[in-house]
């Protein structure tokens, strides 16, 4: 039979398993962004390895032959960096050498750079083959978030 103490303890390591599950589990599925489309894009979802090769311009159209047209968020956003970080597979720095290397080859240029969210909002709004990502505490207005699998 327990006793009243390890019980006690039992429950407190129990609800510390949870608290700590929970959070992890925020953690993995809160990246600190969201990805946005223009409104009219028919894709609700998207692969990851996809995402990574439009911001790489190695995928160079959506599945339905419209051209793609990334665009970045400026460095001066957390969301930056966990976005190169868990998207791209990249630190800030590799992925500014990865550009330098593309732009020295003449293999091509990076995505443009949105200063502000508005900025991005408006890009993604004007270009219909557009892909975006906002801070996840951002309003998308009338963009679309899709998902990533």
């Amino acid at each position: 039979m327990m006793s009243r103490r390890t019980h006690i303890a039992a429950i407190a390591i129990a609800i510390s398993a949870v608290i700590v599950l929970g959070a992890t589990r925020a953690i993995a599925t809160d990246d600190g962004y969201k990805l946005v489309v223009h409104p009219d894009n028919p894709v609700s979802e998207v692969d990851r390895d996809f995402v990574r090769d439009a911001f790489l311009k190695k995928a160079l159209e959506w599945p339905n032959g419209q051209t793609i047209r990334p665009v970045d968020l400026s460095d001066s956003f957390p969301a930056h960096d966990r976005f190169a970080r868990t998207m791209l597979r990249k630190t800030p720095s590799q992925l500014k050498s990865y550009w330098n290397q593309q732009i020295f080859s003449g293999k091509g240029v990076p995505p443009p750079s949105a200063d502000t969210t508005a900025a991005m909002i408006a890009y993604v709004l004007a270009n219909p083959g557009a892909l975006g990502y906002l801070p996840s505490d951002a309003n998308p207005g009338s963009l679309k978030v899709v998902g990533v699998r």
